[in-house]
Order: structure tokens, then C-alpha cells, then sequence
């Protein structure tokens, strides 16, 4: 009896692995991608056998429609055909851009994990209208800014739509040995139905396409090809600004991608070109901390998780936002920084990254920035003059990240920068660890850093560390965390930190349900608990709790609800700007919503709505309300507009001078304001084929902050009245300011090739501050556009170069 019970386990459970394995077949012969599947090897190829299962909008359900996948390959590529079995009627017409991950898309998606870690790996997507979605997949995380160079071709039949797959071995990275082992999943997406499914069953409590994943059985005697892809570039601009003369200026350089061996590939770029990167999102910041933007330029988002996964690489300090301390180096006494005229030139920069077959990830990374200067002004002599804000720069990164079972991890980042002159050095050195349970149950991470700069003169060193555990899976999960940096941590000089010394606990407790009930799909409820001191001296500022829940309907509404509070007043030590005083900030409670209904329609609507107050002051309240319509106009077009007001009234904080009062104020001076933040947001895609398409997007950001009272800050943390009026020598607040960004980025691609393209771009912007306010909406919008904006076209046409493809031409001349 015991031996019947052994074999039939053992039987079974080699059904239940072998189910999920589909079998790789050599293509013979030549296949011509046209979608139309009738080549003699892929009759000869066996399709996958198994049912697709959902993920959403509810788990573990059989797809409503099948799917059947096949896979070649053969001495140059991979091919993957689906056949996606629909009425062709049904079939979403939609035309999205590229890597576009849109509910309105029919999509076809392959998960590809060639070195067997569950960690990392290719993401390769395609729509029913033939758009091609790409990502690198790390950690669970997918970067869509890595666009390979790869093939697709879809057909539609009166039964399914059809997607032919070409993968060259030189867009993926394998391990260089006689059989491969693979894992994959694929996924399909049906719009009409919100139904997203996969091969391989995966839990929504963990969606990780490469944790949960089947084989890919027989792909052998492949072996790692030339990866050498040369992507020069041209490009010319034509630049007008009011009151002067139009400019014209011409660019070239060149983009190198070498695959070193089968594991690491070398990207260079010369003299690269960012003029057509978009506009950032300026604000007008009266914090004490530095704003970060988001990273727009190519080649610093690309490829770049192995840099970014410790949290001390923040790569526009490279040309764009230098350090504050770095900038004001040159200045003299009664000297402020006038003006920064453009961002530094960037003359190369290099990155070599790869992963070995024992899962060991490397990273190297360099670049090199030319000077750059801005403009001094004297406030005692209004005298003004040019000087160096940031030298000649070396910047530098090391990165050795070792795979781990469980999908764990551990990782070790340095980075290096070297400035010529004067200017201080630094060097950052920071140690990660990832690790889970068996099942990716529970996991505990850990971090520490240590920064140092180097003076001509001393030595300045700072660390952190933290430690965190918790439980990630299954409906009820939780997790807590501490952290720790002190007073002279720094990494800004090519990291990010806004603020240091600090001591940080935190409690997280989730609630999340999968089963539908009622009207309801999934939803979730959390609580967070914060508890905050500084690290020296060692008191305590601040604790808070916060709640929100999170409900999706059957019709694919969904709502969201939030309420938080600090348990007591604050202890804010860095809204003073002086160290040693700290503002007592009166106990806050708020409470806000959201809804979100279904982007399958053509008008969807997202509103997003908080409120906050202060203790004792009732008359001190924060108000946000957002709006944002997205109007499906045609399958080829989409309007989002974004409508946001942020409104300040009796908000007390450190009054910032933008002007010289006449006054001589003594002390820290605190001041009443009300401000009002009112944004709008335009974009506009419209895709006339699946390799072109034209956008805009424009911005208009309107800030307005106005002063109504002043106060001294005592040592005790508390205010008391400050007669000042606030006027500078023309009878103007020295502290209210009027402040407009407006920004418009109209796009034309065209991906005549895979890798290469033709852009046209213009950008056209102005930014004014101006200490006259006003209420009226269109009369500042007027005053704002009599500037005049700053008007740039340009042109660009890269084109990619692969060494594959010259050989192939090669033999046949």
C-alpha cells in the first residue's frame, strides 16, 4: 500500500512540474515574420497545453478565452508565436505608444528569466495593434526605459489575433554553456474584460512573473553572439528668444553598446546630446530641503536598476543639480548666486554592468562633466561678475550585488566623486541586504552607509543604518523598521538625501482581500505608525498614525479613503535654517479620498481630495482637490488633463526673503502666509502607426505666496509678534512672491528601423517670479506670456548599427 501512495505522489507531482514546461523546437528552415505561422517548423512545434489562469480582476479563474503558445529557435534568435484566440470584432482596436502598459490594449506579454535566478530577467510585450512593450526586470521591478532591438508581426484572423515573435540573441544576455535553462510565463491582457491572465498561475499577494514561472525545455547549442551596436546620432536646433536674434547650432556623437563576453556589456556615450528631454516639473520650493526631479535623459535610465538598488545614486548630480555646498564654494563674502545659465556639458559617460553565471551582478559606472559657471551678485554693492559654480568632475560607481536564494540578495555600492581645484571630493560606501523566507513569506532587510568628504584640510565622515522585517504574503501582512543616520551624514554629491540626523521607527499592519463580495473585487485596509527624533541631539520631534483602505468594484470603479494624525505638537529643528532653535509645530489631524473610475470608457474621471487643520488655529488649513478627465477621443488618440490646487490659509513657517527689507530685522523670522498652488497638466498622445506617433504636453504651474503678519522665533520653539512690515526700499513685500512655470514639449517619432528614429521636437517655456501678486487668474496668465517664451525646434536622427547585421551583409555581397 505504501508503495502504490509513493509512486502516485511521485507521479503526480512529475504531472504538475511537467505541465507548466513547453517544449523548444529547432527551426530548420528560414521563418519570414509575417505572422501567418506557416512555416513547416511551427507545425512541427508543440504548443503550450495549459489553460491560461487570471490574475485579475479575480484570481484563479480560467481565462475566458484560450491562448496557445509555441516557441523556435534556431542559430541567431528566439521566436514565440501566440495565437490569441477572440472574435475579431472583439479585438481592441486601440493604438497606444510604445512600452505603454494601457487598460484599453489587448496585449500578448513574455517574462524570459535566461539565467534560472528568479531575480532577473526580459520582459517583451505586443499589442493587438502590433506596439511593442520592453523592460528589464530586476527584483520584481520593471524598467520599461531599456528599448531592444527586436521584431513582431500581428495578424488577425477571424478567430484570434496572431503575434509572431523575433528575439536576436543579442538583445538578451545567456550564460555561454551546451543546454540552457529557462524560465518563463507569458500573460495576456483582454481590455474589454479587465481579465489579465498567465500561463504559469501567479498569486496576486506576490506578483512576481519570475518567482512564479514554468521552463522552456530543449534550447541547446546556442551560443552567445557579437553584441556590438554603434548608435550614432545628428541633430540641429534653432533657439528664439524674445528681444533676440534666432541661434542655430549643430550636434553629432555616437552611443556604443559591446557585449564584453555573454554576461557584461560596455555602454558608452561621446559627447551625447539631451536637448530634446522634457521640461522638468519646477516649483517654487520655501522648504529647507532640496527637490527631487525625476530622471529624463536616456542614457541615465537605461540599464541602471544595479546603480539605483542601494538608494545612494541619484544621477542628475551629473551636469544638472550639483550639491548647494559645491555651488556656493566660489562665492565671497556678501555674494548670493544670481543665475545658473544652463547645465554643465557632459563629455562622456560609460557604464559596464552584467551578472555572472553564479549570479553575481557588476557594475561599474563613470562620467565626466565640463565646468560650468553662473552669475555672482553682490548685495552691498550690487555689483555683479561670473565665477566658477562647478568644476571640471569626475563621477564614479562600483557595484557588486550577489543573487541569493528565496529571491534574496545582498549588495555593495560605492560611489566617487572627483572635482578639480579647490572643491571638496566625497566618496560614498554603502552595504544592502535582501533577504526571504522559503516561499517569500517573511524577509528582513538591512542597510549601512558611510559617506565622507574630503577637504584639502579634513576629513568629514557621516553613516546610517537601518534594519527591517516583516511579513509579505497572504491577506494579513506586516512589517516594522528602524533607521538611523546622524549629523553628518552626506551623499548628495551623487546621491539624494534631503535630510540627515534623524531617528526613525515605523509599524505597518495590512489587511488585504482577493474573493469578491458584494459589489467589491479586492480591497485592503492598512494602518502606519511613525515615531521620529533626532539623532543629535538625541530628542524627540514627532509621531503620527495614518489609515487607508482601498476597495475595487466589479465594474472596475475604484475608491480609496485616508485619515492621519500626529499624537502630539512637533519639534521641527529645520524649518528655522539656524541650528539649534526648532519651530513648535501645533498637532495636525486630516483626512482625504480618491476615485478612480473605469479607463476602459472613453471619459474616465480621477478625483483625488484632502483636508488638513492645525490644534488651536482654526483658521490654519490645508486644502487639496484634483481633477483629471482622460478622454478617449479616437483608437489613436488620448487627452488627460490634470487640474490640482494645493490652498495654505494662516500657514506659519520661515519666512523666505525674496527681496531686501528696509527693516532690520533681528532673530528668526517666522511669518503668517496664505499660498495657493494651482497646477494644469495637457497631454496629448496621439499614435498615427505603431512606430509613430506625435505628443504634447504642456504645464502651467501658478504659485502665489502672500504674507500677512511676522513673528520672532523664541529658544523655546514659540512665536512672538515682529513689527516689520516686510517692504523692500519701493514700498514692495521683500517676502511675497508671484511664481509661473510654463512649459510645452511637442513631439514627432518615427522608429523607421528597430533602434532607430527621427524626432522632431519643440519646446517652448518661460518662468517668471515677480513680487507683485495677483488673484486673477487670466491677468497673471497675460502678464506671464508678455515675457516672452523661450522657443527651441529641433531635429534628431539616430540610427543603430548592428554588427550582426553587417556580417549578414557582408556574406551576401
Amino acid at each position: 500500500m505504501k508503495f502504490i501512495v509513493f509512486i502516485t505522489i511521485v507521479f503526480f507531482g512529475i504531472q504538475v512540474h511537467s505541465q507548466w514546461e513547453l517544449p523548444a523546437h529547432f527551426a530548420k528552415d528560414k521563418i519570414q515574420l509575417d505572422g501567418k505561422l506557416d512555416e513547416k517548423d511551427w507545425a512541427l512545434a508543440k504548443p503550450s497545453d495549459v489553460e491560461f489562469t487570471t490574475i485579475r480582476p479575480i484570481p484563479a479563474l480560467k481565462s475566458k478565452r484560450k491562448t496557445e503558445v509555441k516557441f523556435l529557435f534556431n542559430n541567431e534568435a528566439i521566436y514565440i508565436a501566440a495565437v490569441c484566440y477572440d472574435q475579431k470584432d472583439s479585438i481592441s482596436k486601440v493604438f497606444t505608444v510604445r512600452d505603454d502598459y494601457s487598460p484599453n490594449a489587448d496585449l500578448f506579454s513574455i517574462y524570459l528569466d535566461t539565467y534560472n535566478d528568479h531575480q532577473n530577467g526580459f520582459y517583451f510585450g505586443v499589442t493587438s495593434q502590433g506596439v511593442q512593450l520592453d523592460a528589464k526586470i530586476f527584483n520584481g521591478d520593471f524598467s520599461d526605459q531599456l528599448n531592444l532591438v527586436w521584431n513582431s508581426k500581428v495578424v488577425k484572423t477571424d478567430e484570434a489575433w496572431v503575434v509572431e515573435i523575433c528575439i536576436p540573441y543579442s538583445a538578451i544576455r545567456f550564460p555561454k554553456k551546451d543546454v540552457q535553462q529557462w524560465n518563463v510565463n507569458f500573460s495576456r491582457q483582454i481590455a474589454r474584460y479587465r481579465e489579465e491572465s498567465t500561463w504559469f498561475p501567479v498569486n496576486p499577494d506576490f506578483e512576481n512573473y519570475l518567482v512564479h514561472s514554468g521552463k522552456v525545455v530543449g534550447v541547446k547549442e546556442i551560443y552567445p553572439p557579437l553584441r556590438l551596436g554603434l548608435i550614432p546620432y545628428v541633430s540641429t536646433y534653432l533657439n528664439k528668444n524674445k528681444n533676440m536674434p534666432m541661434s542655430k547650432s549643430l550636434f553629432g556623437g555616437m552611443d556604443i553598446k559591446y557585449g564584453i563576453n555573454e554576461s557584461f556589456t560596455l555602454d558608452v556615450t561621446l559627447v551625447p546630446d539631451f536637448g530634446q528631454v522634457i521640461y522638468d516639473n519646477q516649483v517654487l520650493n520655501t522648504s529647507p530641503f532640496e527637490i527631487q526631479f525625476n530622471e529624463n535623459r536616456q542614457f541615465f535610465t537605461e540599464g541602471m536598476e544595479l546603480f539605483n538598488k542601494s538608494g545612494i545614486f541619484y544621477s542628475r548630480r551629473i551636469g544638472i543639480q550639483a550639491p548647494w555646498e559645491v555651488l556656493q564654494t566660489n562665492l565671497k563674502e556678501n555674494e548670493i548666486i544670481a543665475s545658473i545659465p544652463g547645465t554643465a556639458q557632459l563629455y562622456n559617460a560609460t557604464k559596464f554592468s552584467g551578472r555572472t553565471k553564479k549570479g553575481l551582478g557588476i557594475g561599474v559606472f563613470n562620467a565626466l562633466s565640463a565646468p560650468n559657471v553662473a552669475t555672482a551678485y553682490n548685495t552691498t554693492n550690487d555689483s555683479s561678475r561670473t565665477f566658477t559654480a562647478s568644476p571640471l568632475t569626475n563621477f564614479n560607481a562600483v557595484v557588486f550585488d550577489q543573487n541569493l536564494r528565496n529571491n534574496s540578495s545582498v549588495t555593495l555600492t560605492n560611489t566617487n566623486v572627483i572635482r578639480q581645484g579647490a572643491f571638496y571630493d566625497a566618496n560614498v560606501t554603502s552595504f544592502n541586504s535582501n533577504l526571504n523566507s522559503k516561499g517569500n513569506k517573511f524577509f528582513l532587510n538591512t542597510k549601512a552607509t558611510l559617506s565622507q568628504k574630503l577637504y584639502p584640510q579634513l576629513n568629514e565622515m557621516g553613516f546610517n543604518y537601518g534594519i527591517g522585517a516583516g511579513k509579505q504574503r497572504g491577506n494579513f501582512v506586516f512589517n516594522g523598521n528602524v533607521f538611523v543616520e546622524n549629523d553628518t551624514y552626506d551623499p548628495n554629491d551623487l546621491g539624494f538625501n534631503p535630510m540627515n540626523n534623524r531617528k526613525v521607527a515605523t509599524a505597518y499592519v495590512a489587511y488585504r482581500y482577493y474573493k469578491p463580495f458584494w459589489k467589491i473585487t479586492k480591497c485592503n485596509t492598512n494602518v502606519s505608525l511613525s515615531y521620529n527624533r533626532l539623532y543629535n541631539p538625541d530628542v524627540y520631534t514627532s509621531a503620527s498614525v495614518e489609515w487607508s483602505a482601498f476597495a475595487m468594484t466589479k465594474k472596475f470603479h475604484a475608491f480609496g479613503l485616508n485619515a492621519y494624525s500626529a499624537f502630539t505638537k512637533s519639534y521641527d529643528y529645520f524649518e528655522p535654517r539656524t541650528w539649534g532653535y526648532f519651530y513648535l509645530v501645533p498637532r495636525w489631524s486630516g483626512f482625504g479620498g480618491w476615485i478612480s473610475t473605469n479607463y476602459q470608457k472613453k471619459l474616465a474621471l480621477d478625483i483625488n481630495a484632502s483636508f488638513t487643520t492645525y490644534e488651536n488655529y482654526s483658521d490654519w488649513n490645508v486644502y487639496n482637490l484634483a481633477l483629471s478627465p482622460r478622454i478617449r477621443v479616437s483608437k489613436k488618440c488620448l487627452l488627460i488633463y490634470n487640474w490640482n490646487i494645493e490652498s495654505t490659509r494662516n500657514d506659519i513657517g520661515y519666512a523666505y526673503q525674496f527681496g531686501t527689507p528696509v527693516d532690520t530685522i533681528q532673530g528668526i523670522l517666522f511669518g503668517k502666509r496664505n499660498r495657493d498652488n494651482l497646477t494644469q497638466l495637457i497631454e496629448l498622445n496621439y499614435t498615427l502607426t505603431n512606430r509613430m506617433n506625435i505628443s504634447l504636453r504642456t504645464r502651467h504651474y501658478w504659485s502665489v505666496l502672500k504674507y500677512e503678519d511676522f513673528y520672532t522665533l523664541n529658544q523655546n520653539g514659540t512665536l512672538e509678534a515682529n513689527p516689520t512690515l516686510g517692504l523692500d526700499g519701493q514700498g514692495i513685500s521683500a517676502f511675497n512672491l508671484n511664481y509661473n512655470a510654463i512649459t510645452v514639449d511637442l513631439a514627432y517619432r518615427w522608429v523607421f528601423l528597430p533602434g532607430s528614429e527621427l524626432s522632431l521636437v519643440w519646446k517652448s517655456a518661460v518662468f517668471s517670479s515677480v513680487k507683485e501678486v495677483t488673484s486673477n487668474y487670466f491677468q497673471n496668465l497675460d502678464n506671464t506670456l508678455n515675457l516672452g517664451m523661450n522657443n527651441g525646434l529641433s531635429i534628431k536622427v539616430l540610427y543603430w548599427l548592428d554588427a550582426q547585421s553587417v556580417k549578414k551583409i557582408r556574406r551576401k555581397s
